[in-house]
């Protein structure tokens, strides 16, 4: 026979299993499902001086869970024997576009002779955790980060979207930014201003658009035209001058 304790004990149980078997089945709320509301993909050509040397192109999807996702494919050939191609994946969240997290694979090629380098950010809080790898080598960071702060690379124009949603055309001129470099996990600091109004063609229409000067501590100067749907159609910096190719919206 159980004791009074025991007794107790299993009327604990069986209450317990009644409220879960009561909650398994009430019903639970599904889910919202995440649908894809707006995609807009935009293809670049990449010049050097008087030559095209390479593309990039990337693709920005908008979803109805305050995400956007940024997927760019850079593809350069800068020299003799030498290839130069990047897979980029970044996500946002779309209210503030401050980065949720980012993925890039960049593949060297000299001759016969190529690597990767895949580096991987995932932002927690003021917190980034930055994981690199090359060559079977790999190393895990993690870097305190100033609430606001960008996300910058140094050979695609796609990150600058982020610096461009911040700028408050009301408040003008110099406005700072902070933002990290995830090859050296640096925290850095830039600047960017709306220096004219001016008229441009692109693909083969004239077209008015705004023009941004950005300063970089460590990457230098870009300079950004911007049309009047906030598109980027032409970006110069690192030497290299991107020229809008072709543009879709769905």
């Amino acid at each position: 026979m159980f004791e009074p304790g025991w007794r107790n004990q299993v009327a604990v149980w069986v209450a317990i299993g009644c409220a879960a078997g009561t909650l398994a089945a009430t019903p639970m709320h599904e889910p919202k499902a995440v649908k894809l509301l707006a995609t807009s993909r935009s293809t670049f050509r990449i010049i050097q001086g008087d030559h095209e040397v390479g593309k990039e192109s990337f693709e920005r999807r908008t979803y109805n869970n305050n995400t956007i996702v940024i997927q760019g494919k850079v593809a350069l050939e800068p020299g003799p024997n030498l290839r130069v191609n990047e897979a980029i994946d970044l996500t946002l969240e779309e209210e503030s576009y401050f980065p949720r997290s980012l993925q890039t694979t960049r593949t060297v090629t000299h001759g016969t002779e190529s690597f990767d380098h895949k580096i991987s950010v995932e932002m927690f809080a003021n917190v980034a955790v930055i994981k690199s790898e090359i060559r079977g080598a790999q190393e895990t960071r993690r870097v305190v980060v100033p609430t606001g702060l960008a996300v910058q690379g140094d050979g695609a124009l796609l990150y600058w979207y982020q610096t461009l949603f911040w700028y408050d055309r009301e408040l003008g001129g110099r406005q700072r930014f902070q933002w990290l470099y995830p090859m050296t996990g640096a925290v850095d600091a830039g600047e960017i201003r709306l220096v004219r109004e001016e008229s441009l063609k692109v693909l083969g229409k004239k077209t008015t658009v705004s023009v941004f000067l950005a300063e970089r501590e460590t990457l230098g100067e870009a300079t950004l035209y911007v049309n009047a749907q906030g598109l980027i159609v032409k970006c110069e910096q690192n030497l290299s001058t991107f020229e809008l190719a072709e543009q879709s919206d769905s």
